[in-house]
């Protein structure tokens, strides 16, 4: 059976990682473990191995980084991919302090970074193949909706019951039957990196996994974000000459928001700006766009020092200051023709499968911990063999228990 220090054998070790990190806590892995593997093992003795099996995953890929660090890390793959993207994003996890005895001690809310490192088919079109918006993006209901899911939509004044009245006072826009169908760029292959660590340290681990992919010999790469602060800078640092896409839905409920504020009592004529911004917006007319939130700002004037961060004013400005930041990353037209995805969906909802194990009102991790636990996540998200070949590979370690410290011979 092969049995090792931990006291079960390899394929235990591997089930009982594999539910302590996806059922969305140790307890429930416990019992799932109990009722379909007929195996009695305690919440806490599932953590242990989890976690330990995590951080043993996490020396794996923070070996890399470093190797990657000093120019050491060698493409693992003999034909490179055609197409790729890196989709890049940060939810939230809370986080407590270590060593303070039981309880919560000084929790805090800090942020898990994702890299979705997705190939594609080639793609590539003459012209534009869908030069029109989708039909979604221009249906009041469905994109009040849209930006309410991505919570986006900044300093929106009002309860929930006074936005469900300004969404039925807006226009209404009867829906068109419209043929969609091209031909698109098939996704191929995902793996995932995750970690809790500082943009810098973020950065190697991903462009590792991209060497480790052969991402950088590929015909075309992009990064595509929702244009934080530290994409950009990401992308300039490890994938230079690469594409850089401004994610477009998170475009969208920023003009929309602005659009909104600009004209809170106004719903037709927030609705024309935000229409005709969203138009230029994915013609490509990024210089448009930027001119009409410009006129804006102008029109309603500076905020005062003492003025609301959610003061319309404010938003405004800061939709325009976003804008103006990411202009070099809004040329959607261009994008589409060379069959590159102009969406994070992909990340975010990864973000989502991730949020499922680690983020809850009752989930609070020590860092070294939640890290370990995003590391076993993030290798069963991803489709390749990984997750398995750790296993295979992988030498039995010290004991869980008592004799931890005693290495087998």
């Amino acid at each position: 059976m092969r049995l090792g220090t931990e006291g079960y054998s390899p394929l235990l070790v591997q089930k009982i990682e594999y539910a302590g990190g996806n059922h969305p806590s140790f307890e429930a892995a416990s019992q799932s473990l109990e009722k379909l593997a007929e195996l009695s093992i305690s919440p806490k003795h599932v953590q242990t191995v989890t976690e330990r099996l995590g951080r043993e995953r996490a020396d794996e890929r923070d070996a890399k980084a470093r190797q990657m660090e000093a120019g050491e890390l060698k493409s693992g793959r003999r034909q490179p991919p055609a197409v790729v993207a890196i989709h890049v994003d940060a939810g939230k996890m809370q986080f407590r302090a270590e060593g303070c005895g039981r309880g919560v001690h000084d929790p805090a809310w800090g942020d898990a970074k994702v890299a979705c490192l997705q190939s594609y088919t080639a793609v590539r079109f003459d012209k534009d193949p869908e030069p029109e918006p989708p039909p979604a993006f221009l249906d009041p209901a469905r994109v009040e909706r849209l930006c309410r899911e991505m919570e986006h939509v900044r300093g929106t004044p009002g309860s929930k019951t006074e936005e469900k009245k300004k969404e039925v006072a807006q226009p209404k826009r009867r829906r068109e039957k419209v043929s969609r169908r091209r031909k698109r760029a098939q996704r191929l292959l995902r793996t995932v990196v995750a970690t809790t660590r500082a943009v810098e340290a973020f950065g190697w681990m991903v462009s590792a996994e991209a060497t480790k992919r052969g991402f950088y010999d590929a015909l075309i790469g992009a990064i595509v974000g929702d244009g934080g602060n530290w994409v950009g800078p990401l992308g300039d640092l490890h994938f230079p000459g690469w594409v850089q896409i401004l994610d477009f839905p998170h475009l969208l409920v920023h003009l929309y928001a602005a659009a909104r504020l600009a004209f809170p009592n106004q719903p037709k004529a927030a609705w024309g700006l935000y229409e005709r911004m969203l138009r230029d917006a994915w013609a490509g007319r990024a210089s448009d766009v930027l001119q009409a939130l410009q006129d804006q700002v102008g029109r309603l004037g500076v905020a005062p020092p003492e003025a609301r961060k959610d003061d319309p004013r404010n938003v405004v400005r800061r939709v325009r200051d976003y804008v103006q930041a990411n202009l070099g990353r809004m040329d959607y037209p261009t994008y589409r023709r060379k069959g590159l995805p102009i969406s994070s969906a992909l990340v975010e909802s990864l973000i989502k499968q991730m949020n499922q194990r680690v983020k809850g009102s009752e989930k609070f991790w020590v860092e070294s911990n939640g890290e370990a636990i995003l590391q076993v996540r993030a290798a069963y998200l991803s489709e390749d063999d990984r997750a398995e070949k750790f296993h295979a590979r992988r030498p039995r370690g010290p004991a869980v228990g008592r004799n931890r410290r005693k290495i087998p011979t």
